[in-house]
């Protein structure tokens, strides 16, 4: 029986080529994209889950109160990880560990730079990355340690088998020997937050500049723990709210722990509410993923019901033969099915070719794992699941085709299976315009984004580290290059403009409330900071070296500060910054060192050139190349050991749009194609009615009907359907997007005109599809047409 089934089936699709082809090729496409998207969601839903105890791995994080404004922040006290361990008996392992880092390294004749991390003893036990050499028991337990990854000891030492083989790093310490006692399998880095080398924390902790990190005020590092098995986490993270303040009287800290498995999907906070982070993206694309699947089916049931009419002679025939309503619907689901199949088998053959082009669009590594027995189940059960969707409708409707009806010629479809063609073609244009409109919406968003007016220029504007000898040869490096036609100015700053790097809650004025606190930007600067970025200073004076006391006791506050002093004392013209009194001598207007995700902030600038290992470069000529050569060369003058690198800071400001970018790319090409397939599904139904409609066009041009007038015919009720959808699709596409838009501080408003934009291309996306039709209906010959039937 089922032999006769697929004969049948095959008769079918050479018969209705054209409708075999559309929803071949549609289906295709909807499982290509739910299978590009699935993989995506898989690799997002993976992270940070892979490494072995990681359900029993916590984030020490702390909920820091100013005013009527909560931070939550993962920076913690460099002295915490110890304490807790020693303290509390639910803490198994912890471990303190840095920022990334950049040092060079050298090994022979090899110079290389790598970014890495200083970490507590515990971090191994507690992240298991994968070991290809060395003890996990003895790792970063002595200062003169270091472990590399399995792709930095390639690049050092062309293996990876390197134990106790010795490596030089150089920095602005100046050099030091490590012995390698561990490598770590590249396969194993699934923590977004990557590195290349782990260095010991005490070797950092004990570094006589960071002597900050002793006191329980100052925060900085990140705090890593390991529950024990017994242990209850949120019973836990309500014990140690207030473990800094019982050690810290003036601490506004609550401490609390989150899962770290957590982190990169849901670690997002506002005012110490947890937000939904990247899971809204993963939510996002999961349900795109099935409305374009849907959508495939969608096309698949409409034209098959669309068919129903020259195949319910087939199904009389057999239900006359003796067929009963069971084996009809096992025929045509397994129709469905088989088109399925071969729609898969296309669409695997087409993510393959496509996933290069995928992985630079989502910035992942992702590959189609045919080895993986779970991901064929899976495969097979969504080929299942489509199938029976796409074929369930047709099935159960011509399967209940009454045979008299057949033969009296009565079965011309009834009003309800009309309006149920009508009403998936009205469903599927909704989604399209919503997604349209989402694209819409994120493009002009992100452009508001990277083209707002930041307070500086970063346009022509480099940043290169001061690293090796630069610092000590500083001056001699600025007057150089100050002294080249290409270059206007140069100045240096602890702050990379990256969002935020160093801040402080213990500021005080005249006029402060009892009670309030806030928290202040602390940027450390050298002269000619705010020349050299393009900050305009509203009043006041800059920093000078005429003066001595800039260096000593001036302050230069952006307009939030200053609006926030001053609100109590207008008069005010002073600041008490750590106990230190500093004058304010000038307001540099607002200017964005975080992305527009973030508001504005109060900042302070100080004349601190200690820590200061950025420096800032302004370009006027009009050859980047040339300038770039000069510095270039004034920097392997000074500072020959180190490899000259440098970051445009107009490219730097767009990295931190980068998930964004994504998000909108990604948004753009999965709305081009809900549209394509929506567009396919209307070829085939206007096709049918085309044909549907052959003795009547042909009637009317007999009787003088112009070629707009039988057009018309046609196209109307694709018109009526295309603009309801429009309508709701617009309504579906704003509330959507205003959820979306509502995660920026500094936002676009949703304009009129995205919507007729929006509608004017669907329109002719859609109605083009059906002229085509229309058209070759409208110029047939009528006689032929009649002759037909």
């Amino acid at each position: 029986m089922f032999k006769n089934y697929l004969k049948i089936a095959f008769r079918g699709f050479g018969k209705h080529k054209l409708t075999f082809f559309i929803n071949l090729f549609g289906l295709t496409l909807g499982l290509c994209a739910a299978i590009l998207i699935g993989l995506w969601i898989k690799s997002e839903l993976e992270t940070d889950r892979r490494l072995p105890g990681s359900d029993q791995v916590f984030r020490v994080m702390e909920h820091q109160n100013y005013g009527d404004q909560v931070f939550t922040i993962p920076s913690t006290p460099g002295v915490l990880a110890e304490a807790m361990k020693e303290n509390l008996a639910e803490v198994q392992y912890a471990a303190t560990y840095t920022w990334n880092e950049e040092n060079l390294f050298v090994q022979g004749d090899k110079r290389v730079k790598l970014s890495g991390i200083y970490a507590g003893a515990d971090y191994l036990k507690i992240f298991q990355y994968p070991l290809l050499f060395g003890n996990r028991e003895q790792l970063l337990s002595d200062k003169s340690h270091i472990v590399l990854t399995e792709s930095s000891a390639i690049k050092l030492f062309g293996k990876t088998d390197v134990l106790d083989e010795e490596i030089e790093m150089i920095s602005t310490d100046g050099t030091e020997l490590f012995l390698v006692k561990g490598v770590i399998a590249d396969e194993g880095m699934i923590n977004w937050e990557k590195f290349d080398f782990i260095l010991p924390y005490k070797l950092f902790f004990d570094k006589p500049y960071n002597s900050w990190l002793q006191h329980w005020g100052n925060n900085g590092p990140n705090t890593v723990i390991t529950l024990q098995e017994n242990a209850d986490p949120e019973a836990f993270s309500a014990s140690i709210k207030d473990f800094i303040r019982d050690r810290f009287e003036g601490s506004n800290a609550d401490l609390f722990v989150f899962p770290q498995s957590d982190m990169y999907l849901h670690g997002s906070w506002k005012d110490g509410i947890i937000q939904e982070g990247r899971i809204k993206t993963v939510k996002l694309f999961a349900m795109i993923g099935f409305f374009i699947l849907v959508i495939a089916c969608i096309n698949f049931m409409n034209l098959s019901t669309a068919k129903s009419q020259k195949r319910s002679k087939e199904v009389g025939v057999r239900k006359v033969s003796g067929a009963d309503k069971s084996s009809l619907i096992y025929q045509f689901l397994s129709e469905s099915l088989l088109i399925t199949f071969f729609s898969g088998l296309f669409a695997l053959v087409l993510v393959q070719l496509t996933l290069p082009v995928f992985n630079q669009l989502a910035g992942k590594e992702l590959v189609l794992p045919v080895l993986d027995l779970y991901f064929w189940v899976g495969f097979l059960l969504v080929l299942v699941f489509t199938g029976l969707l796409a074929g369930s409708y047709p099935a159960f409707y011509l399967s209940s085709t009454k045979v008299v009806s057949v033969f009296k010629n009565q079965f011309n479809g009834n009003r309800k299976v009309a309006f149920a063609r009508k009403g998936l073609v009205l469903f599927q244009f909704v989604l399209a315009t919503c997604l349209l409109i989402s694209t819409v919406v994120i493009f002009q968003q992100i452009n508001y984004a990277l083209n707002q007016d930041l307070g500086y220029e970063k346009d022509q504007l480099i940043l290169v580290p001061l690293e090796g000898e630069l610092p000590e040869k500083y001056e001699i490096f600025k007057s150089r290059l100050e002294a080249r036609p290409g270059i206007s100015s140069v100045s240096r700053a602890s702050h990379n403009m990256m969002g935020r790097s160093n801040n402080t809650g213990d500021v005080s004025w005249e006029g402060k409330e009892p009670g309030f606190n806030a928290l202040f930007e602390r940027f450390r600067v050298d002269y000619d900071f705010l020349e050299t970025l393009g900050i305009e200073l509203l009043s006041g004076k800059d920093f000078s070296k005429d003066r001595i006391s800039d260096s000593i006791s001036a302050v230069i506050v952006n307009e939030k500060a200053y609006e926030l002093i001053t609100q109590n004392n207008p008069e005010n013209s002073s600041l008490d910054i750590n106990g230190s009194r500093y004058e304010i001598i000038g307001v540099a207007k607002n200017f964005h060192f975080q992305s527009m995700h973030q508001s504005m902030e109060p900042a302070f600038m100080v004349i601190d050139p200690a820590f200061n290992f950025n420096s800032f470069i302004r370009i006027n000529s009009s050859s980047m190349q040339e300038a770039l050569a000069e510095i270039e060369g004034v920097f392997a003058e000074l500072n020959p050991v180190f490899p000259f690198t440098y970051q445009f800071m107009d490219e730097n400001y767009a990295r931190m749009y980068r998930e964004d970018v994504r998000l909108r790319d990604l948004a753009k090409y999965f709305s081009l194609l809900t549209i394509l397939i929506s567009c396919l599904g209307l070829l085939g139904l206007s096709a049918h009615v085309a044909e549907q409609k052959t003795k009547e066009i042909g009637i009317r041009k007999v009787l003088g009907a112009s070629t707009f007038s039988i057009l018309n015919v046609i196209n109307k009720e694709f018109i009526t359907i295309v603009s309801i959808s429009i309508l709701f699709g617009s309504g579906l596409g704003y509330w959507i997007m205003q959820d979306w838009l509502s995660g920026y501080a500094y936002r676009i408003n949703f304009e009129w005109w995205f919507i007729p934009a929006v509608a004017g291309i669907i329109f002719l996306i859609a109605l083009s599809t059906v002229w085509i039709q229309s058209y070759k209906a409208a110029n047939s010959n009528p006689v032929q047409a009649i002759k037909t039937e």
